[in-house]
């Protein structure tokens, strides 16, 4: 009898739940303009996420508290961090990342090389590392995470590579000096515009000393703007939809000159689309500037920090090609570069991928 009880009330929470779920969801989906009733789906009818939402911003909100902290960590006054299942940026940070000298010695090794290979070819060659927001902003980390100052993995690797002459730039130093003003956005990984150019004015200089060159920089200005509601974390925390439109702060680069700029697509097969006018922000492509600065040609391989920055470089050169880092492997770029034939080359890496094979590889 206790048994049939048991199973009946199990039957009514299943029902009473299921039963709520379309509720739910009909009355979300009624809050939002974009969402058209007439083309709901019976996924939709019965998906979870709009509970996962109301539960995970409840517990923020109540306890600076994230519910899925293996990807988003809840930091102070408003700031999101990646969790520890993004390269072990958690590990990395505090120090307690288990790698061993040889590899670290492997991986220095092998950008030394890639360094070698393209000077060879009369390249000027440089890495930028793009910090992480844990490394600028550690003191919004949350209680308990403690940022171990000199001894992370990317200060190892950064000394080992120095150490060999590679002309490795940590961009830590030059954004921790500007971090008063908002660099990163609070709930996305990326840095904003006012942080990315920091990134490009400090690499320049970097290049700049490296190379004894004088590469101008275009005259701008920022301007404020208010940017999304949400970014990329708290999409995992699948909250955006709580956020505000203004919730984060950007800004626009106003150009003293405008420049006649045009664009196009690279395809895989190495072959170069029509140029054409028309402002573009997206990977495999390439820019060309007939009123740049510098007549140099640049290969920009990146990721998606990358975005932040580029329209600068593009400004700054006659021509950009621009590709997503793990998409340049091998032969494909080999052959791009004999074809093309850059002037300059930079690795803009983020620094949780620092160390990661995937990043660097050798060229045939």
């Amino acid at each position: 009898m206790k048994q049939k009880k048991q199973v009946y009330i199990f039957l009514m929470i299943a029902i009473s739940f299921t039963l709520f779920l379309p509720v739910l969801n009909i009355y979300m989906a009624s809050k939002n303009t974009k969402t058209k009733l007439m083309h709901f789906t019976q996924r939709q009818l019965f998906s979870t996420d709009n509970l996962e939402s109301i539960i995970n911003y409840s517990v923020y909100k109540t306890f600076n508290f994230s519910l899925n902290e293996h990807q988003v960590i809840a930091g102070e006054d408003g700031f999101f961090f990646l969790g520890n299942r993004f390269g072990s940026i958690l590990d990395k940070m505090e120090g307690t990342f288990s790698y061993e000298d040889k590899d670290i010695e492997a991986w220095s090794e092998k950008l030394k090389k890639l360094q070698g290979w393209y000077e060879k070819q009369g390249i000027k060659f440089i890495i930028a590392i793009a910090p992480n927001k844990h490394t600028i902003y550690n003191d919004k980390l949350p209680k308990g995470m403690v940022y171990k100052e000199g001894a992370t993995a990317t200060d190892t690797i950064v000394k080992a590579s120095l150490e060999k002459g590679i002309h490795i730039l940590n961009l830590k130093k030059a954004l921790r000096e500007k971090k008063a003003k908002q660099l990163y956005f609070y709930t996305d990984t990326h840095w904003n515009s006012y942080g990315a150019s920091i990134g490009y004015r400090d690499t320049i200089q970097f290049l700049n000393s490296t190379y004894g060159k004088r590469y101008d920089i275009p005259q701008y200005t920022m301007k404020e703007k208010k940017s999304a509601g949400g970014g990329d974390l708290t999409n995992l925390l699948k909250i955006n939809q709580f956020l505000t439109d203004s919730y984060e702060k950007n800004y626009d680069f106003i150009l003293k000159k405008k420049s006649k700029l045009c664009y196009g697509e690279i395809t895989k097969a190495n072959k170069l689309k029509k140029c054409t006018p028309g402002d573009k922000n997206k990977f495999n492509q390439y820019s060309i500037n007939e009123d740049a600065p510098n007549k140099e040609k640049l290969l920009y391989l990146c990721d998606s920090f990358g975005t932040g920055n580029s329209k600068l470089y593009e400004e700054t050169f006659h021509t950009v090609w621009r590709f997503h880092i793990s998409y340049t492997k091998g032969r494909f770029l080999v052959d791009f570069i004999q074809k093309h034939k850059p002037d300059i080359v930079i690795y803009q890496v983020v620094e949780r991928d620092l160390g990661n094979n995937t990043v660097i590889d050798d060229l045939p």
